[in-house]
């Protein structure tokens, strides 16, 4: 989201310099960004969308009228991000690719798509190898490209930090949930740590409660949610989630 109004900001100035420009008009600029006043108006017309669907849409719009955008790999995550929301995860992977394909360093399609191929798994899919392979590799490969410490044109300075860290903690989160299905509970917790330490998630926190509660540890379960529930800003699902599992722990730890 900050991405996205740290863009808008920019398209705007972009609107504002191409408009005082007068012609004959100066060569393209050089570097990543919009070529075109049109251009500008094709990607905040793709940011500002209020639905899934219209953000799809100009998407859509914004790929067509302009093919070797320099925003092409970021509106296609959006794309599949939009495609997450509606619940189609198999379209989800498609753009998830897509994005990819524009652009191989795109650690947030990685990231997206090793979670969307690690949490529709089941034990019962004949491809269930395959899929876990796949996410393992999307997770690893999110890792490799923050690892550079390369700042992708479309995040601020100043955001930096904070992006690449969350960036960091859905994927170890991804490897998590990969090991939970592979049912490597211990590997599990060990990269939800590493996602924590990335970045204080407590979300996270509520997952290594939920392997521990499934290893009938309930006191280090317990303990987790604790930590999830003191953290600041937290989100009011998650809280929901947090108290349910700390209240299935209590009871468990008191029947035995």
């Amino acid at each position: 989201m900050r991405r996205l109004i740290f863009l808008t900001l920019c398209l705007f100035a972009a609107t504002v310099a191409f408009a005082q420009k007068k012609p004959p008009a100066p060569a393209a600029p050089a570097g990543p960004g919009p070529k075109s006043q049109a251009e500008v108006q094709a990607v905040n017309a793709a940011i500002q969308a209020q639905t899934a669907d219209d953000r799809i849409k100009a998407v859509d719009d914004l790929i067509t009228k302009f093919p070797n955008t320099d925003f092409k790999s970021f509106a296609l995550m959006m794309e599949a991000e939009s495609w997450q929301v509606k619940g189609d995860s198999v379209k989800t992977i498609v753009f998830g690719e897509q994005a990819l394909q524009a652009d191989p360093k795109n650690f947030d399609a990685d990231n997206l798509l090793a979670t969307v191929l690690a949490s529709t798994t089941r034990d019962t899919d004949l491809d269930k190898d395959d899929k876990l392979t796949r996410a393992d590799k999307y997770a690893h490969d999110s890792l490799d490209v923050l690892s550079t410490g390369v700042r992708p044109f479309t995040t601020p300075e100043a955001t930096w930090p904070k992006v690449k860290a969350d960036a960091q903690s859905q994927a170890w989160q991804a490897l998590g949930m990969v090991a939970i299905v592979r049912k490597k509970s211990d590997e599990a917790i060990a990269d939800f740590q590493k996602g924590i330490d990335a970045n204080a998630s407590p979300l996270l926190m509520v997952r290594v409660g939920r392997v521990l509660l499934a290893q009938n540890k309930n006191d280090e379960a317990i303990s987790w949610y604790d930590k999830a529930l003191a953290s600041p800003n937290l989100p009011a699902q998650v809280k929901s989630i947090a108290e349910a599992d700390k209240a299935r722990a209590v009871a468990a730890k008191g029947s035995k």
